[in-house]
């Protein structure tokens, strides 16, 4: 193992110059012989990564000891630990180091600084042990040798340095006049604090109470009286309710799903947490059970129904913040009826359809049949003069559309079915083509089929109200320009280029116009996990601008914020970069088939780096998983590695990692006893991707996590 040295860029110290109270993180000790690699960032003293030998548990606990060294003091922020992040405080600089594995290399790993800002700084007493601390609320928690006093005495010493001074009660009543400091605490005492000349922080409330193991527990939060005692509803989640100010939340489901279940941390109390929950839910039509409702100071556990389903509820307290947990069933009952609901409201549409267009077609067939018998005999069809397209038109055609790369030919036509089929058997005849015989010959619809030499056409003309729709695909029509028809073309406008006010579905969380063909939303993470990633996709038939506008508002009413200077819009596709509440986020969309795709990504990278799945600034990390029941190499940009059977699966997730710069790869999967198999990935920056090995050894799935 290497030796623990600490090094640092020329002209640096290990002191660590402080700019805003930002570290520069090139000067903090490193892993003696570890290499710095260079990242896609305009600030470099911000962050930086080191790769040398060693696995990485051994660079965890060796980086540990080289800070502790020189002063850095580890902590671990609530409800945030990770097996592969560390965080560290050195007076009023906080620094957090990422480890990882050096590609799928296990004799090589590397750390990863990134420079904290410490929004409220808290002193460390000397010593302490199991650090929790937040520098955002603030909140700190600790256990100290120290006895009662003597910490007492470092806390008041240190937050005067730091421009705290105690509250009075008079001063605290005066502003809060719920408020109540004059508590007495078993074996410890409670003091209050004030932030001289910061109407903007919140007091905090440190508590100290002695142990029976002659240890001294040590807690700074908000004072809970300076909380809020109401809270206000923010934005619905898979239709559940949740307060506007939260730390995290998320959902699995929908509203209209079976099984659907939110989640929360709220900076609050947990009675007001309590009491908005009831008003809501109330609110709602969701009634409480009373018999299930058990409340305690510190926890609470409630179920609720409506008509149609049922709830349990789970609230607790964890460090300054409450926990909630929401599971939502339908009733069997209402499953049932659901289900044939729909059976029925289908049925009747399909009969309710085809009753319309039997009648339509026997409407139309009369009106056809009537002025055909005013008109006489139909006179025979004549190709329109100057048409440029490979095959004739005849003079009765308008709304002409041809596409010579395609292939495709289409038109209206006010002649009969059968008048346009005997114009193009005898036409097509006349130029040389072969005519098939086909089954479909009605009165309303007739398909034709032709052939010459290795070319082939294949007509459809079909009766549609007083006009006859004619289409034609095949290769016989390729390679003649669209521009060589445009002066027999008739076009009807561009009924996208006004923009349309589109309606939202009413996600609360991923938006949809209601005027869509398709929409689809998927999560990826790895076996009994949070999701990583959410990605909605979506099929509109509107116009790019509308689409467009459609998402600006809705992501915007949702807090998202746009990266205006990243985004790129062109005449038929667009992509936008937000930072929504839960990660950074991407927005495509694009013109195809006459509507608009929408792909909208959301990462969690708080998820990904717990799950110590997140790659380098720049970089791709790949996961290798095998589902069959024997060992299999898989080689990636010249590194082979051995991936055990079962690994990557529910009851074994943690496999090997490799982490490659963006681009194109093949990937070889060998199996004993069988032939290689090749296949190509394309990854790109600072994604991470499964891919996991199939039973038989040979095909590989995959699948994007981040």
């Amino acid at each position: 193992m290497a030796l623990l040295v600490s090094t640092a860029i020329a002209g640096g110290s290990l002191a660590c110059r402080a700019e805003d109270g930002l570290v520069d993180v090139r000067t903090l000790p490193h892993i003696e012989g570890a290499m710095a690699r260079p990242e896609a960032t305009k600030y470099p003293n911000l962050s930086a990564s080191y790769f040398g030998a060693g696995n990485v548990a051994d660079t965890i606990a060796n980086t540990g000891k080289l800070l502790a060294a020189d002063g850095w003091i580890a902590y671990t922020p609530p409800l945030e630990g990770s097996d592969r992040s560390r965080w560290y405080k050195k007076g009023a600089q906080g620094v957090s180091a990422s480890f990882m594995s050096d590609g799928s290399r296990t004799d090589r790993s590397g750390v990863s600084y990134s420079s904290q800002r410490l929004e409220v700084n808290l002193p460390f007493p000397d010593r302490a042990t199991d650090i929790v601390y937040d520098e955002r609320r603030p909140y700190l928690g600790c256990t100290t040798a120290e006895t009662v006093d003597a910490t007492l005495a470092f806390f008041q010493k240190e937050l005067a340095t730091l421009g705290w001074s105690p509250l009075s009660a008079g001063a605290a009543e005066a502003r809060w006049p719920d408020a109540k400091i004059d508590e007495t605490i078993a074996n410890g005492v409670r003091v209050y604090f004030s932030r001289d000349g910061n109407t903007r922080q919140l007091p905090v409330m440190l508590t100290l109470q002695r142990s029976a193991d002659n240890k001294t527990s040590v807690e700074i939060r908000v004072a809970p009286f300076a909380l809020p005692q109401d809270l206000a509803a923010g934005p619905e989640s898979a239709g559940l309710p949740r307060p506007e100010r939260i730390k995290s939340a998320g959902t699995t489901g929908s509203a209209d799903s079976i099984r659907r279940e939110a989640h929360a941390l709220i900076p609050a109390e947990l009675g007001p947490v309590l009491a908005f929950y009831r008003r809501e839910l109330g609110k709602k039509g969701w009634v409480e059970q009373g018999k299930d409702t058990v409340v305690t100071a510190d926890r609470a556990s409630l179920a609720f129904t409506s008509p149609e389903e049922t709830a349990t509820m789970q609230i607790g307290r964890k460090y300054d913040l409450t926990t909630v947990q929401i599971d939502v069933q339908v009733l069997p009952s209402v499953i049932t009826a659901r289900a044939k609901a729909k059976k029925e409201a289908d049925d009747r549409f399909i009969k309710d359809a085809l009753a319309f267009g039997q009648a339509a077609i026997a409407e139309a067939d009369a009106k056809r049949a009537a002025a055909q018998a005013a008109r006489g005999p139909e006179t025979a069809l004549r190709a329109m003069d100057g048409s440029s397209t490979p095959i004739p038109v005849p003079d009765t055609a308008s709304e002409i559309d041809f596409d010579g790369a395609d292939g495709r030919l289409a038109f209206t036509s006010s002649s009969s079915v059968s008048a346009l089929a005997d114009f193009y058997r005898s036409g097509m005849k006349a130029l040389g083509w072969k005519s098939t015989p086909s089954v479909i010959n009605n009165p309303n619809m007739v398909v034709l089929n032709f052939s010459k030499t290795k070319q082939s056409i294949s007509m459809t003309a079909m009766q549609m109200g007083p006009k006859v729709n004619v289409t034609a695909t095949g290769s016989g029509l390729k390679g003649v320009p669209v521009a060589a028809v445009a002066t027999t073309t008739t076009t009807t406008g561009n009924a996208e280029s006004a923009e349309q006010v589109l309606e939202s579905d009413g996600d609360t969380d991923y938006p949809t116009p209601k005027q869509r063909t398709l929409r689809s939303l998927g999560t990826s993470g790895l076996p009994s996990g949070a999701p990583f990633r959410h990605e909605l996709s979506a099929s509109v038939p509107a116009g790019l601008d509308s689409v467009l506008a459609f998402y600006r508002r809705e992501l915007t009413q949702r807090q998202w914020q746009e990266d205006t200077k990243s985004a790129v819009i062109k005449p038929d596709s667009a992509t936008l970069a937000f930072k929504a509440p839960d990660g950074p986020a991407m927005l495509k969309l694009e013109r195809r088939n006459d509507e608009t795709t929408v792909s909208l990504v959301v990462r969690h990278p708080a998820e990904a780096t717990k799950a110590g799945i997140l790659p380098a600034l720049g970089k791709v990390r790949l996961l290798f998983g095998n589902m069959g029941d024997a060992e299999v190499s898989v080689s990636v940009n010249n590194k082979t590695i051995k991936v055990a059977p079962g690994v990557g699966g529910p009851q074994n997730p943690n496999g090997p990692t490799m982490e490659l710069p963006p681009g194109a790869y093949k990937v070889t999967i060998k199996a004993a006893g069988k032939p290689a198999h090749d296949s190509t990935i394309k990854v790109a920056a600072n994604d991470s991707w499964g891919l996991m090995v199939g039973p038989d050894g040979r095909d590989i799935l995959p699948l994007q996590l981040y």
